[in-house]
């Protein structure tokens, strides 16, 4: 399931801080406050509103209706634990599905948790970063001839057909696209062929400019192989599903760690006598979505 969270406040500077305040206070006192304790102040009663915010897709506003308190911990219900937050936080959901938002207020007197269920009715549309995702022109993209006999690339009305004779080829496109650290990203590219023999059909996602006449081989995140037992029979899916000689996740999701420029390489070859099958094999619908 895809998700994400966010807040609206340095969650990072909050919580060392407030960290630091609860330390000393239990050094000095020699206890941690029990979850209902009288003796140390007022009990804080947790509890919350939970609404869609206007005109922002798959964001929901969470507001604590509760005084006394001195952090709150919001749960978004992604798996992902408990996060410091404010009164009020924002929560990010990226996948449709029922999410439990649970909030721990924590007052002098102790803490008080609070808990409602929402449902997210639509996936987060993604924005895709790709220039010319439908590959049916070459617009966006620059063909690499990494050296020998280069693959033949035809951009067709069904996308891009990569295809060789038995004499065995290397080659395919590429494009520059900007990327932000941290930001999650979603690939998907569907694959179609016929079945290939001693071939490769691969997508990297690497940081090395390509270069004419060199082969490319930074960040393989997913790929067909035979050598690896996938691309040997007919195949019509996305390439994440079909991955067998890649590195990438199942999920298609990419971090990357710093922002900058990157590059989408689609690259497919074969070994002679081999060949990428009758018809060749053809990419198209190709997304490397930002989730916003």
């Amino acid at each position: 399931m895809r998700a994400a969270f966010s807040t609206i406040f340095n969650r990072v500077v909050m919580g060392t801080a407030l960290a630091l305040v609860v330390a000393a206070t239990a050094s000095l006192s020699g206890c941690t406050p029990d979850k209902k304790s009288d003796t140390l102040g007022l009990v804080p009663t947790a509890s919350f509103t939970v609404a869609p915010l206007a005109g922002k897709a798959n964001t929901w506003v969470a507001t604590a209706n509760t005084s006394g308190v001195f952090q709150f911990e919001w749960d978004a219900g992604l798996g992902t634990g408990p996060l410091l937050g404010a009164a009020t936080d924002t929560l990010f959901y990226d996948s449709l599905g029922v999410y439990r938002v649970t909030l721990t207020a924590f007052g002098h007197g102790g803490y008080d948790t609070a808990s409602q269920l929402i449902t997210v009715d639509s996936n987060a549309p993604l924005i895709n970063v790709l220039v010319n995702p439908t590959l049916t022109s070459s617009t966006g993209w620059t063909i690499l001839n990494p050296g020998g006999t280069l693959t033949t690339i035809a951009f067709t009305p069904q996308g891009l057909n990569l295809s060789n004779t038995s004499a065995g080829s290397n080659g395919g496109v590429y494009q520059a696209v900007q990327v932000t650290a941290g930001t999650r990203y979603v690939f998907s590219a569907n694959v179609q062929g016929s079945g290939a023999v001693n071939s490769w059909i691969e997508f990297y996602f690497g940081t090395t400019v390509p270069a004419q006449g060199s082969d490319y081989s930074d960040n393989k995140l997913w790929s067909l192989n035979t050598y690896s037992g996938c691309g040997v029979n007919p195949f019509n899916n996305n390439v994440v599903a079909l991955n067998c000689a890649g590195t990438g996740a199942s999920s298609g999701l990419i971090t990357f760690p710093t922002s900058g420029t990157i590059y989408v390489l689609i690259k497919a070859g074969s070994i002679s006598p081999g060949t990428l099958g009758t018809g060749g094999v053809t990419v198209s619908n190709i997304e490397l979505g930002q989730v916003p």
